[in-house]
């Protein structure tokens, strides 16, 4: 290589890396705006409307991100606050979003000031390496009291019933059976993780822990004593035995995807009892789970426990065929029978559906067109990243100020 193609070569490092330091800063002050929007959206509330799961969903919506970066945005914006410096740095372009994401996982508040000495300075590996394994230990609250609580030797109790409309349960027992109950609740969350409901709550596994155990009685006259039977009425009316009627959106979602059971009545009394049979049948519904491949609704990861629902109601004149039917989550089948948006569009096409929010809007992206370009000036100058830091490193938590007398 001769003199002057080694000066070209030069030239073209430093011009290059001198943009990518430019758009990193840049990307860092977006990230960090983005990161303060999704924390006005969880103080809000603002998430949870129209048929979006949690923070992580709306952001995966709204923004085109990943499940895995939307999770990340949002465990920063959870802690919005905590690292005041740290921000200070992200908004001037020093400190990258995958350099908070790893504090924010990692770091108590308690040690804020420390961190914020270094973390500019290391890379995101070292930081991976670094602080997941950094014995950190709060420091005792000199003037915290002591509360008093129960003896913990009570047996368990719980109170269940229908108030309004909503099933309450509460349930409160000992630690070690406490233990117990919280981790058959968190295999069975874990369950439908795994099966591709990313957002599943605890609330979720109560469902799914009651549908395993009524999935396992094996005797058959045991496991018909104890289904949920809903009846329903030709104009659409539907009630539960003992706890008084169900809504309309409740009776459209179960009488959607369900088994039905014919009762013929006679001077208001049941005279013969039918057979029960599927109101989607198995052959349609594994055509229809193929061609979707998941639950249709925009950024759901869901691909198994799926429910198909019908366009137009079965009950109103709706077929039950493949180009009538659409795969739902149960979240979002309950969703769409609560009003939360709406469904057009032709189910055969990956592109075919238009879901609107119940105000009219498309759930989709709102992107502008076109994109206006970054607000904030670039920093002069990216920090030197690599600090030694994987052997060498001792973090002191910060000073908590004793309290004063004033009011």
């Amino acid at each position: 290589m001769s003199l002057s193609d080694h000066t070209n070569t030069l030239l073209r490092w430093e011009e290059a890396a001198e943009r990518a330091g430019v758009i990193a800063g840049q990307l860092a002050q977006l990230n960090n705006e983005l990161i303060a929007l999704t924390a006005e959206v969880l103080d809000t509330f603002t998430w949870a409307e129209n048929g979006i799961q949690s923070p992580e969903h709306w952001l995966s919506v709204m923004c085109a991100t990943s499940p895995a970066r939307a999770r990340d945005i949002v465990a920063i914006a959870r802690r919005r606050g905590e690292f005041p410096v740290l921000e200070e740095k992200m908004a001037a372009g020093t400190v990258s979003l995958d350099q908070m994401t790893v504090v924010a996982r990692n770091v108590p508040a308690s040690y804020s000031d420390a961190v914020s000495v270094f973390v500019e300075h290391a890379t995101v590996q070292q930081l991976r390496r670094a602080l997941p394994k950094y014995g950190f230990e709060e420091p005792p609250d000199e003037y915290a009291t002591p509360r008093p609580g129960p003896s913990g030797d009570e047996g368990p109790t719980l109170q269940m019933g229908t108030l309004g409309g909503r099933f309450q349960l509460r349930y409160e027992a000992d630690a070690l059976e406490g233990a117990l109950v919280e981790q058959a609740l968190r295999e069975a969350k874990d369950a439908l993780f795994t099966a591709g409901h990313a957002e599943a709550t605890f609330a979720d596994a109560i469902l799914e822990v009651a549908s395993r155990s009524l999935s396992s009685v094996e005797s058959g006259s045991r496991r018909q004593h104890y289904k949920v039977l809903v009846h329903l009425e030709a104009d659409g009316k539907g009630w539960i035995n003992k706890q008084g009627a169900l809504p309309a959106h409740l009776v459209e979602r179960i009488t959607c995807d369900g088994s039905i059971r014919p009762v013929w009545l006679k001077n208001a009394s049941p005279v013969s009892v039918g057979r029960s049979m599927r109101i989607v049948p198995d052959r349609t519904r594994k055509l229809v789970e193929d061609r979707d491949g998941g639950c249709r609704y925009p950024g759901c990861p869901v691909t198994r426990f799926l429910e198909n629902h019908h366009k137009r109601h079965w009950s109103k004149g709706g077929s039950t065929d493949i180009d009538e039917l659409i795969s739902l989550c149960t979240h979002h089948h309950r969703e769409h029978h609560r009003g939360e948006f709406t469904i057009e569009g032709n189910p055969n096409r990956p592109d075919g559906l238009i879901f609107k929010a119940r105000y009219g809007w498309e759930i989709e992206p709102h992107i502008p067109d076109p994109v206006p370009p970054p607000r904030h000036d670039p920093p002069d100058q990216q920090p030197v990243r690599g600090w030694t830091m994987d052997s060498t490193l001792y973090l002191r938590p910060n000073k908590t100020p004793a309290p004063t007398d004033e009011y």
